[in-house]
């Protein structure tokens, strides 16, 4: 008996001071796996943004690349005038028909039956209050892009000479002449998005950016 009794007396329990640093420290553990949860949440929903945006970009300009490049097609030689004799770029199809800096409308006679009143065969592409928008012959304009940067849609347009030759738009606003408008062989296109930033701790929206040289089939392969 009086054994158990030393030994009783050698255990004893936790005291509050240690229970308190016990809790202390899991609380600290605690609020370390959470901090690294969350910002790895928030991390990936940055990510997720951004590619949503990029898939975006990419897919318009997949989109406009396809069907610029089909511009002034025009199978039967009925549906689009030609360009005169003694111009810049003679007997062309002058299917190009707005060349700005953000806007571009062009025409194609895609089934081939002389006349360009079908669908997808008169086309524009334009920015406007932070939005990029396609127009098919008559219809309502269809938003493809929202939220664009400034300057966010961008157009270039090149001759068709090696190297090709840069054809800038002037006047106000600025725009392509009658005369390079025939000479367009190749556009170079970007298409710039932004959108909010879903991590509330980096307030830097997320961009991103597509680009693409398209060059225009009818003309691409003509010597002007």
């Amino acid at each position: 008996m009086n054994r158990k009794a030393a030994r009783g007396r050698h255990v004893r329990g936790m005291t509050l001071a240690e229970l308190l640093v016990g809790s202390t420290l899991s609380l600290i553990v605690l609020a370390g796996v959470y901090s690294f949860y969350s910002t790895q949440t928030q991390a990936l929903a940055a990510q997720r943004a951004y590619a949503r945006s990029q898939d975006v970009t990419r897919t318009v300009i997949d989109l406009l690349g396809r069907e610029l490049r089909m511009a002034t097609y025009d199978p039967m030689g009925t549906a689009i005038p030609t360009s005169p004799t003694g111009g810049s770029c003679p007997g062309v199809k002058q299917g190009i028909l707005v060349g700005k800096l953000d806007e571009v409308k062009f025409e194609q006679d895609l089934n081939g039956d002389g006349d360009v009143a079908d669908e997808s065969e008169v086309l524009r592409y334009y920015a406007l209050a932070g939005k990029l928008s396609r127009v098919d012959g008559v219809n309502a304009p269809v938003t493809l892009v929202e939220n664009l940067k400034v300057n966010g849609f961008v157009l270039k347009y090149f001759d068709n000479s090696n190297p090709p030759i840069e054809l800038v738009p002037t006047g106000t606003p600025p725009a392509l002449s009658a005369a390079q408008r025939d000479c367009v062989a190749k556009v170079q296109l970007t298409v710039r998005a932004s959108v909010v930033n879903p991590n509330p701790q980096d307030p830097k929206p997320l961009e991103s950016q597509s680009k693409a040289e398209v060059a225009i089939r009818n003309r691409s392969l003509t010597n002007f």
